[in-house]
Formats: structure tokens, C-alpha cells, sequence
């Protein structure tokens, strides 16, 4: 990753001070505000985390347009970070299935929470504003802005987006949905590190949040309660099943993105990766369904299914 001018002021284990500090004022000022002051609680505490940011920044005399650096948009470029973000999605459905199958009551219980904060008095336009543009544009100046900078240092691209992907994980404060945004925080901080350009990485929060917050709002809604069973091990099949295809598309939309750091060999493992996903996902969905057909359940490896009563408002998920 390009390093800044006056790169010996940021180093990688300031970085760690600077994500813990973050996340301290994320438990102490940010949960005070959205326990208290509600949805308008997730305006401030986004915001809280760029000013954060900025005046770190004026205080160490970094130059912010190389801290927060922003380029035009190519075509090339706005094509692989979409693609990038389509497979963002794959991986994000793959990483919840997992953790469907680790703890899937746990899970449910934790997004129908998130649901009941979120969508209760659903407005589409409040919650675009603080759901999908606050933390794309707040949380990407925190961790692909001033954390990542501190690692810039590192030769390798993929342990700076492993590094803060992780941390990006942890700020959500949540042990069921770490996978999920720690894989995702990986994919953006490795489109920063290849591009230097935060408006990429802003682009996919807000195309992946926004399109929850649409989704949530289009959804199906029946009235009263019932209940629903879910088979966690067929969902984590039908996950894989559904996207398998993200390791090629992952590696088309990088080719797009950095055609010069591009190895041929990257295809061929793609593809082994996606073909095998696809076997297992398929074999998974099968495998539940001859045994729930039979009768026998005695075969099934993992055998984790839980029901739950559903009520309209938990119909939305994000």
C-alpha cells in the first residue's frame, strides 16, 4: 500500500492504540447516545467516529488528503469495486450461515433485536441517511482512513486487510456476527490498500448497507405471530450453494482493480474453490433433505434446528 510523506509518525502499533481508543468511546459515548437518544443516536455516534479521526489527525500534523485520500473514479475501477461488492454479499450469506450452524439461536435472537432497533417506524429515507451514507462515509475515514494509514508500512496488502478487516469485526461487538463483518471489512480494506482511493471502499459500505435497508423495507410482512423452524445445517448448504461463485468473482473484480498485480494462477484456485462449495453446499441441502424425507436424522453430521415465534416487525432483518 502507497505510504504517506511523513509515514515513520504512524506506525502499526500506534494503529492498535488508535483502533482501542475507538472502540472505547464506541462502549462509552457511542452507547450512552444510541441507547438514549435513539435512531438519531446512530447520527452522532458515526459521526463521532470522524471527528475522531480528523482531529487525531490535525493534532499529529498529518496531511489529511493523504490520510483520507480521495481520486477520481475510472470505469475500470467503479466495475471491479462492484463486483467486489456483489461478492462482499456471497461471503457475507456464506459467513452467517456458519454462524447459524456455531449458535443459531443466539443469532436470531441478536438480529431480531437489530431488527426491533432498526425497523420499528421504518422510513426508508431516515434509515438510508443513518444506516448505509453515516457509516459508509464515518466508519471507512475510522478504518480505511486513519487505522489502515498506521499500517501502511506492512509490505504485504493482504495482512494490512487481514489486520483491520479484524478490527473492523470487533467494532461491531458482536461475537455471532464477527465473520461476517470481519470478512467484509477484509474485502475493503484490500480494495484501499490496492487503490488508495477511500471513496472505493465507501462505495461498497453503502451499496451493502443501503440495499439491507431496502431489502428490510420491501420484505414480505404477514401480521400476528407464528412459528418457524429453520434447519440450520440446510442453510448453511443453501448458502454455500448460493454462493459459491464469490472466490471468481472476487478474483475478476481485482483483475479489473489491479490488472498489473494480477497471477494467472488466482483463476484455478477460484475456481477449485467455488466448484468445491458448490459440491458441499449441494451435498449438504441434499443430504438434510433424504433424511428429513426418511425419517432417519441419525446421519446427519450436525443436526442443529431451532424454531422461533415470528412477529411482523421481526420480519425485517438487516
Amino acid at each position: 500500500m502507497e505510504q504517506i510523506s511523513n509515514q515513520k509518525k504512524l506506525r502499526p502499533w500506534m494503529g492498535v492504540l488508535v483502533q482501542a481508543v475507538a472502540l472505547g468511546l464506541f462502549l462509552t459515548a457511542g452507547a450512552y447516545m444510541q441507547r438514549n437518544w435513539g435512531k438519531i443516536g446512530l447520527f452522532t455516534s458515526e459521526l463521532m467516529f470522524a471527528v475522531y479521526a480528523v482531529v487525531y489527525c490535525l493534532a499529529r500534523r498529518v496531511k489529511l488528503k493523504e490520510m483520507f485520500p480521495i481520486k477520481k473514479i475510472s470505469l475500470r475501477d467503479f466495475f471491479g469495486t462492484l463486483l467486489v461488492a456483489v461478492s462482499v454479499f456471497m461471503v457475507s450469506l456464506i459467513a452467517m450461515g456458519i454462524s447459524m450452524v456455531v449458535l443459531p439461536s443466539s443469532l436470531m435472537k441478536e438480529l431480531t433485536g437489530l431488527s426491533d432497533y432498526l425497523y420499528s417506524d421504518y422510513n426508508v429515507f431516515f434509515l438510508l441517511a443513518a444506516a448505509a451514507i453515516m457509516p459508509a462515509i464515518c466508519e471507512e475515514i475510522l478504518e480505511r482512513g486513519l487505522v489502515q494509514s498506521h499500517f501502511r508500512s506492512l509490505k504485504r496488502d493482504w495482512v494490512i486487510a487481514l489486520i483491520v478487516g479484524c478490527f473492523f469485526g470487533i467494532m461491531h461487538m458482536s461475537f455471532m456476527r464477527f465473520l461476517n463483518t470481519a470478512c467484509a471489512g477484509f474485502l475493503f480494506s484490500l480494495v484501499m490498500a490496492k487503490k488508495n482511493n477511500i471513496l472505493l471502499p465507501m462505495m461498497m459500505h453503502f451499496i451493502l448497507n443501503g440495499t439491507s435497508v431496502v431489502v428490510a423495507g420491501l420484505g414480505n410482512t404477514t401480521g400476528g405471530a407464528d412459528t418457524v423452524v429453520i434447519d440450520s445445517v440446510a442453510t448453511l448448504g443453501s448458502a454455500l450453494t448460493l454462493g459459491f461463485l464469490a472466490p471468481i468473482v472476487i478474483v475478476v473484480g481485482f483483475l479489473l482493480l489491479d490488472p498489473k498485480g494480477h497471477k494467472w494462477y488466482r483463476f484455478i484456485v477460484a475456481g477449485c474453490l467455488s466448484v468445491s462449495m458448490l459440491v458441499i453446499g449441494v451435498g449438504m441441502v441434499a443430504s438434510r433433505a433424504l433424511n428429513l424425507v426418511s425419517g432417519d436424522s441419525s446421519q446427519v453430521l450436525v443436526n442443529n434446528t431451532y424454531s422461533y415465534a415470528v412477529e411482523e416487525k421481526h420480519l425485517r432483518i438487516k
